[in-house]
């Protein structure tokens, strides 16, 4: 079994790494959730596209003839910067949520191998009769069996124990 996942994480650690997501939460309180159906039928701006409405942007700030007026000048203008801004956001934000997720497969894939380890070594203590490992074989057997599907009435009892 290996073992790349070797840390633990404090209550206190928990806590200032949420209060940290609360306080991106405040400083971007305009932040947008769309639906699938609204993200289809948005114009999206893609790196292929950027150069494009950049240089739209710096075109219409420079000749008052294609400039549409002068507030949605000054809106493109603040949809570019928040744009350029939150892009940097977004790209250090889906390294660290790649890093938490891959970090989290890996913990709960060593948890896996360990209960699937510690499950062989109750069958083995069953099949030599050691008194109380058959039902530890029939408990972990049932869940086992399930893929690790909880039944409806036991799952307040299994997620009270894990948080």
């Amino acid at each position: 079994m290996s073992n790349l996942v070797n840390t633990q994480i404090s209550d206190e650690d928990l806590q200032s790494v949420l209060q940290a997501i609360t306080t991106i939460h405040q400083k971007l309180p305009f932040l947008l959730k769309f639906s699938p159906g609204d993200k289809k039928s948005t114009a999206m701006l893609e790196d292929g596209r950027y150069p494009f409405a950049s240089k739209a942007l710096d075109y219409a700030s420079r000749e008052a003839s294609i400039c549409p007026n002068a507030q949605l000048l000054g809106e493109a203008q603040k949809d570019r910067n928040t744009y350029d801004k939150l892009q940097t956001v977004d790209r250090e934000l889906s390294r660290l949520s790649e890093m938490v997720t891959d970090t989290r497969m890996v913990a709960g894939a060593e948890l896996y191998e360990f209960a699937r380890v510690a499950y062989k070594m109750a069958k083995i203590s069953a099949s030599i009769c050691t008194p109380g490992t058959q039902s530890i074989v029939d408990d972990l057997g049932r869940l086992y069996a399930k893929n690790g599907i909880v039944p409806a009435d036991m799952r307040s009892f299994v997620f009270s124990i894990s948080d």
